[in-house]
Formats: structure tokens, C-alpha cells, sequence
């Protein structure tokens, strides 16, 4: 069976949807296809940058016109006649099932502008353009419910989190396949006293509340690994000396400083899933993280970390009680990391395409 993974990624830079993806091809030996590639960007993902991968020649604009630009691209692909079965990751992607091609739509999230996070996102818009983005969201989700309720039949998704997401959404059940950590890959060395944050420095990931609480903690070094987007720049000048930025880094230093950290430390606004947490645990490290979307799902409270609310002073009292003693959460760690190994991951997701395929057929 000839598999087709369909993105409307660009690639241009490997996060958490782009190593899903690549790990989805190599567990289904299936291939990429997506608007563009960038070869440099998947090969320095280390075993899947061998992915088989097709670009379709056409590099999408910007937002606010990425999303439309891909659902025309998808749906004039014609890709069902190329491949046996189309596994479709986002919004863009799926217009290619229109056709009735035998698929299984593993959706990273239903797009949260228009859904979760709909009223954030308003909120971030100049009042003058306001009205025009309401009217388009409002537009663009009447379209989306009414295509996924018509062409979609086979419904999976990274976690419950985005599960209960899709019930609101769509009135639609899904399965969960949880992506993949490789964690033969991680080390856990013994502890520095520092802690490590990961993740791009943006309103959604909250950076600030872990600034704050590090400032209460002076004797313990904060390094943030992620790049700062433009707008939190001044999160970096008004830092204490103890919170470092180390912007972006290649894998192989990622995976070091996992395993010499004291704790990880993580803060999104209801995380879809969340890798890092899982690539703390499997560098045998606990957690502190905020007590919402799929942190809830990854970090066992008071066993392989803390889960806090939203609140500096939270996680002030949460790293300094790890911190007395963060070896003792070693071993439950690494135990819970075992639970989204890409094993695991690549016979459930063989499994499930079957599935699909079979009623599909």
C-alpha cells in the first residue's frame, strides 16, 4: 500500500508537527508531501531525514492567505491517483479527500483561531481590522464543519486534549495516537543547577511567568532554548542574570542539555500535546509544568513532577521542592517516557491505518 502523508508545512524549520510528520513516514514507510522543502531543514532531523518526501512545487504566502492558498493547492492535487492512502495532518491537506480517497485525517489540533482560541486571537488584531477578521473566521469555520462533516471519515488525533477539542468543534469522536519521543536517543547525566526551558518565545507560551519565578530563585540558572519572536525582545533585556536565551539549537545540544538540567520547566496556554515534557522524562528529569491541556496527559503530579497553576510564585515553590531532591524522580521518569516511545507509536499507527484502510475498502 502506497501512503501518502499530506502537510501543508513548509518545513522550514523542524518543531513538533515536522518531527511528527517525519516520524509518521518512517513508522508507515509512507511519503511526505507537502507545498514546499526545504532538504537542508529534514535532513539535520537526524534517522528521519531519510523520509521519503514530495514538494508540490509551490511555496505558500503568509497568514492570513497561507490557509486558503494551501486548500486550493490540496484539493487541486489530484493525489489520489498516486497514492493507495492519504493520511492528512492539517486543514489545508484534507481538501485533497474530496475525491473520496481512501484517508485517515490525524489532526493536530482543529485550527484554534477560529475554535479555542478564536477570542485570543480577535483580541490580538489592530480594533480597526477587527471586524473583517471576524467575519472571515466566522466564514472560514462554517467551511471547515461543513467539509470535515461531509468528506471526512476516518478521524484520529496527538492526544484527549485535541480529542475533546474535535467533540466541540465538529460533534465528531476520534482516536488517539500520541506522537512519538525516540527515547533510546536521550541520556540522564547528573544534574547542574540549571534548569531548561524549550519552546518559541511568543504570548502562547507564557515565557514570562517562568522569568518571574527564576527571579525569586537567583541561586538556580534558567536557560530558554527557542527563538524569541519579534514583539519579546524585551523579555530578554529586562531578564534577571540567571535566565539565559540560548535561542536555537541543533539536536544533539538539545539532548545534552536535557540531560545535565536540574528540571524542565513549561508554561503553554493548553498545550496540544507537548513533546518536551516527554523528552524531559526520557532524559530521566522532572517537570514542572502548568495544570492544563496535554501536560495533563504527560506528567504524573508529585511522581514525575508538579503540575501548577499559572502563577510565578507556583512555580517558584514547585522548582525549589524538586530541587532539593531532583534525583529521587528519576526512575518514574524514565519509566513514564517509555509510554510515547516511537516503537510504541509506529505498530499503533501501522495498526490504525489497517484499520482505516479496511473501511475504507
Amino acid at each position: 500500500m502506497k501512503i501518502g502523508i499530506l502537510t501543508g508545512s513548509g518545513f522550514e524549520f523542524i518543531g513538533g508537527a515536522e518531527r511528527l510528520i517525519l516520524d509518521l513516514a518512517e513508522a508507515l514507510s509512507g511519503e511526505v508531501v507537502a507545498p514546499s522543502v526545504d532538504p537542508g531543514v529534514i535532513g539535520a532531523y537526524g534517522r528521519a531525514g531519510g523520509a521519503s518526501v514530495r514538494a508540490l512545487g509551490r511555496a505558500l504566502p503568509a497568514e492570513p492567505f497561507r490557509q486558503p492558498a494551501g486548500m486550493r493547492l490540496f484539493s487541486g492535487a489530484d493525489l489520489d491517483r498516486d497514492y493507495d492512502f492519504l493520511v492528512c495532518i492539517d486543514d489545508m491537506a484534507v481538501r485533497a479527500v474530496r475525491h473520496g480517497a481512501p484517508h485517515l485525517y490525524y489532526m493536530l489540533t482543529p485550527r484554534r483561531a477560529m475554535y479555542d482560541m478564536y477570542y485570543h486571537y480577535l483580541a490580538s488584531v489592530s480594533p480597526l481590522l477587527r471586524p473583517a477578521y471576524r467575519a472571515g473566521l466566522n466564514v472560514m469555520k462554517y467551511l471547515d464543519r461543513r467539509f470535515v462533516n461531509h468528506h471526512v471519515k476516518e478521524l484520529a488525533c496527538i492526544s484527549h486534549n485535541v480529542r475533546n477539542r474535535i467533540f466541540k468543534a465538529y460533534l465528531r469522536d476520534a482516536r488517539v495516537l500520541y506522537p512519538p519521543v525516540r527515547t533510546s536517543l536521550y541520556r540522564n547525566r547528573e544534574p547542574e543547577p540549571f534548569w531548561l526551558s524549550v519552546g518559541r518565545v511568543d504570548k502562547w507560551k507564557r515565557i514570562e511567568l517562568q522569568i518571574e519565578a527564576f527571579r525569586q530563585i537567583p541561586e538556580r540558572q534558567l536557560r530558554v532554548v527557542g527563538q524569541v519572536y519579534p514583539g519579546y525582545r524585551d523579555l530578554v533585556t529586562n531578564s534577571p542574570p540567571n535566565v539565559e536565551f540560548l535561542g536555537n539549537v541543533k539536536e544533539d545540544e538539545l539532548r545534552d542539555l536535557y540531560s545535565r538540567c536540574e528540571g524542565f520547566v513549561t508554561t503553554a496556554i493548553d498545550e496540544d500535546f507537548g513533546y518536551t515534557p516527554v523528552e524531559a522524562m526520557a532524559s530521566g528529569k522532572p517537570v514542572v509544568a502548568t495544570k492544563e491541556g496535554g501536560y495533563l496527559e504527560t506528567v504524573i503530579d508529585g511522581e514525575t513532577g508538579i503540575l501548577v497553576g499559572p502563577d510565578p510564585d507556583e512555580i517558584e515553590k514547585a522548582v525549589r521542592k524538586i530541587s532539593a531532591d531532583p534525583v529521587s524522580f528519576a526512575d518514574r521518569s524514565l519509566q513514564r517516557a517509555k509510554r510515547f516511545d516511537y516503537d510504541l507509536f509506529a505498530r499503533q499507527a501501522r495498526m490504525m491505518v489497517e484499520e482505516s484502510a479496511r473501511r475504507s475498502s
